[in-house]
């Protein structure tokens, strides 16, 4: 008995021992799996601030559908593109036209002025874009915005009218550049460019100058700003050329509760018809106004051309990233892809002065809007009680009825004349044949 106890406790101190090594080892794992990853964290570069971004890079689910609709084809603003090779050939037009930027009543020490005043804004500046740019020195940030801000000043005031601007430029770069300073990957915040807007004029002593919120609108085209909009808080408070663009879209809009109810339009523009419903283009001229009322849509007009898609994808790709509760234009999209199914759709809006566009044919336009809403989130939506009365006018089935039978017998003044002729007639000859008859009898 005593031998085997003396086992026992042997073999129970050798567990004991191989516990205790077992768990040293388990210990050391886990100790060395928290330092790598203290490591790993420490040397993580920081998030970017997003509550001041305003810059976004486009999410891959959108740049992916369609990736030249967000990628700049001539020239580089800011730094989400800086080092593009086939954009490089724009850096030697830049330094061109600040050398004649230069030239014109500016000393180096005015220069200097410019350069102090990015340098004092650097970190306003870099906090305004969704992603960090540590790996750019300082110098080489400040010099890349300031080449940056001095050509848009003066190809705003060469497109102006104004004079003064890029001279090197070739007539077929203009509207490249023009589209591409409308993305919303090749921005810079609009307060620099008013800061050194505002300096140069004063170095110039070119007061009183043209605003340059006016000036920015000039390469916008339709997007002309009269003094009433010049002055609306929200234009004024834009962040930049895209943010101006959809300010600028949304003058006088309809103000609209966004719920999450996603209440879709079911039918299209056809089979609406068919239900009764009719179509009116409105007067007003902010897109998102559409209004449904006793049985009539009225849209205002939409005019499209080829560079429409590009324009309005950075529109909505704005609004995803920065406004997704208050996507005023990626809702008026999705109302259009659920209205326009086919070519007929877009030939029935058409008819109705509600469309106009210049890309060939109907067919073109359905498959480009049905595509725009791609990847597009259901974050929230602004139509859902005007789609649920829409939907409920379809369902109806008198509705459909009286329709059926407006467009069959009276689509127009000679067949509804025609089809109470022939009624009448039929009603006649039905009475001449019951008196025949009794005549008989």
């Amino acid at each position: 008995m005593v031998k085997l106890s003396t086992a026992c406790a042997s073999r129970m101190n050798n567990e004991s021992e191989g516990e205790r090594a077992s768990n040293g080892e388990d210990y050391d794992m886990t100790r060395n799996i928290v330092t790598r990853l203290n490591s790993m964290v420490d040397s993580c570069t920081p998030q970017q601030d997003l509550s001041e971004c305003r810059i976004y890079k486009v999410p891959n689910l959108l740049r992916n559908v369609k990736p030249e609709a967000y990628t700049p084809q001539l020239i580089s603003i800011g730094p989400l593109h800086r080092g593009d090779a086939k954009l490089e050939i724009m850096k030697r037009e830049k330094l061109i036209c600040f050398r004649e930027f230069k030239e014109n009543k500016l000393s180096d020490e005015r220069i200097m002025d410019l350069v102090n005043i990015i340098r004092n804004k650097e970190k306003n500046i870099r906090q305004y874009y969704s992603k960090n740019f540590n790996e750019i020195a300082s110098r080489d940030f400040i010099e890349m915005i300031l080449l940056d801000a001095v050509f848009i000043i003066e190809f705003l005031k060469e497109s102006h009218g104004v004079g003064g601007g890029p001279k090197n430029l070739e007539p077929w770069m203009m509207s490249d550049i023009e589209e591409d300073l409308k993305l919303l990957e090749n921005q810079l915040p609009f307060f620099i460019i008013q800061e050194i807007y505002d300096e140069v004029n004063r170095a110039r002593q070119e007061l009183p100058s043209i605003p340059v919120l006016r000036l920015a609108t000039s390469h916008l085209g339709k997007y002309w700003l009269s003094d009433e909009v010049q002055n609306d808080p929200k234009v004024q408070r834009s962040r930049h050329f895209t943010d101006l663009l959809r300010n600028l879209m949304l003058k006088g809009v309809i103000v609209r509760s966004f719920t999450f109810d996603n209440i879709k339009l079911k039918y299209s523009a056809v089979m609406l018809r068919k239900a009764g419903v009719r179509f009116r283009v409105a007067k007003e001229k902010c897109l998102p106004n559409i209004r449904f009322e006793k049985g009539v849509l009225e849209i205002p007009r939409l005019e499209v051309d080829y560079s429409f898609e590009r324009f309005v994808r950075n529109i909505m790709a704005l609004e995803q990233c920065y406004k997704p509760f208050e996507a005023y234009i990626c809702n008026y999209i999705k109302f259009l892809d659920n209205l326009i199914n086919s070519a007929e759709d877009v030939d029935l809006l058409v008819g109705k002065g509600i469309i106009l566009h210049w890309l060939g044919d109907d067919a073109a336009l359905s498959n480009m809007i049905n595509k725009l809403n791609e990847n597009i989130g259901d974050t929230s939506t602004c139509y859902d009680d005007m789609c649920k009365k829409m939907n409920d006018h379809y369902e109806n089935r008198w509705n459909r009825m009286k329709a059926s039978l407006r467009l069959v017998y009276f689509p127009n003044v000679w067949r509804g004349t025609a089809t109470v002729a022939a009624a009448i007639l039929l009603v006649l000859t039905l009475i001449q044949t019951i008196t025949s008859v009794k005549s008989v009898f």
